[in-house]
């Protein structure tokens, strides 16, 4: 735990602003908090803006996982190519627009619902040959990198009028791991013209919303404990088990816990509760022809804090 400030252990939901890097929020967050252990959940483009949740303290332990779906808000400009994918690359190409319907839109952008298969950007910090590809990217080189499986759960027009055939303002919900500019590129290219992205806005990220994130200016006035988010919370997608009170020192010490009898998956992960605050996650493993949950992340914790 913080010895300077016991209370900064959670999530805070930041809104990060256009013309910051992730990393940037992060070490503003770090120097006003005076909390090193720091860490945001999935990087949001310099020119994006939207929720950016950071992790806070112990939390930093959990961040992998925290559900990685995201929803987006955004602007796909047709007609043009660029070596980013988006409005701040160099122009590589530009080509002809065509009209379209609204009803033509609908039809196409099924195809582009459910898993497809997605080339990461250049620009992207997805690792190949032990190296960044958008530090091949600064260099000028361009490498092969392999597709990977994405989904897109929801893709939806938000705004297109055929009078500006150019612009469609779309809403996205995806798995983690799915690049927005990509998708709009894909879209250019299923179209023949091209196509780039605009601005962006991610709207969600897991359980964390835009209308509840709060900006950097708001944290410097003080991060009071309604803008944490408790571990407990950000986990509750994943089952959960009740600790009895004797059992307590043992789970400190990282032994195994009997399960209760249900339905359980080799390598699970578990909530470990002791009236309902969270004191670990572990996972469900088969022995000695029962079910254990092996704590893997044991939090800070004193039984005389504890309820």
């Amino acid at each position: 735990m913080n010895p300077l400030n016991p209370s900064l252990e959670g999530f805070l939901n930041i809104l990060k602003p256009p013309g910051m890097t992730s990393h940037d929020v992060v070490a503003k967050a770090r120097r006003i908090l005076r909390e090193k252990r720091i860490g945001h959940m999935g990087t949001l483009d310099p020119d994006a803006a939207g929720v950016l949740p950071v992790a806070l303290g112990q939390a930093t332990r959990l961040i992998e996982l925290v559900r990685g779906d995201k929803s987006y808000r955004a602007q796909l400009l047709l007609g043009r190519i660029t070596d980013s994918q988006d409005i701040s690359g160099r122009i590589v190409e530009e080509r002809p627009i065509p009209r379209l319907t609204r009803q033509d839109w609908e039809e196409l952008l099924k195809e582009f619902r459910g898993p497809i298969d997605q080339i990461p950007p250049m620009v992207s910090a997805v690792s190949v040959g032990g190296k960044r590809l958008y530090e091949y990217a600064r260099q000028g080189i361009e490498v092969e990198r392999p597709s990977r499986t994405i989904t897109i759960n929801r893709i939806d027009i938000v705004q297109y009028h055929e009078d500006v055939p150019g612009e469609l303002i779309l809403d996205v919900d995806c798995s983690g791991g799915t690049y927005v500019r990509t998708l709009c590129h894909d879209i250019g290219q299923r179209l023949g013209c091209g196509a780039i992205m605009g601005w962006l806005i991610r709207r969600r990220s897991g359980p964390f919303y835009l209308r509840d994130s709060y900006t950097l200016e708001e944290v410097e006035q003080g991060l009071t404990p309604e803008k944490l988010v408790s571990p407990g919370e950000v986990l509750q997608h994943l089952p959960d088990m009740e600790i009895n009170k004797r059992r307590l020192p043992s789970l400190k010490q990282g032994l195994a816990q009997f399960l209760p009898d249900k339905s359980w998956t080799e390598g699970q992960w578990i909530r470990m509760n002791y009236q309902g605050q969270l004191l670990a996650v572990g996972q469900a493993i088969w022995q000695d022809d029962r079910w254990y949950c092996q704590p893997r992340k044991v939090l800070q914790w004193s039984e005389t804090t504890l309820k």
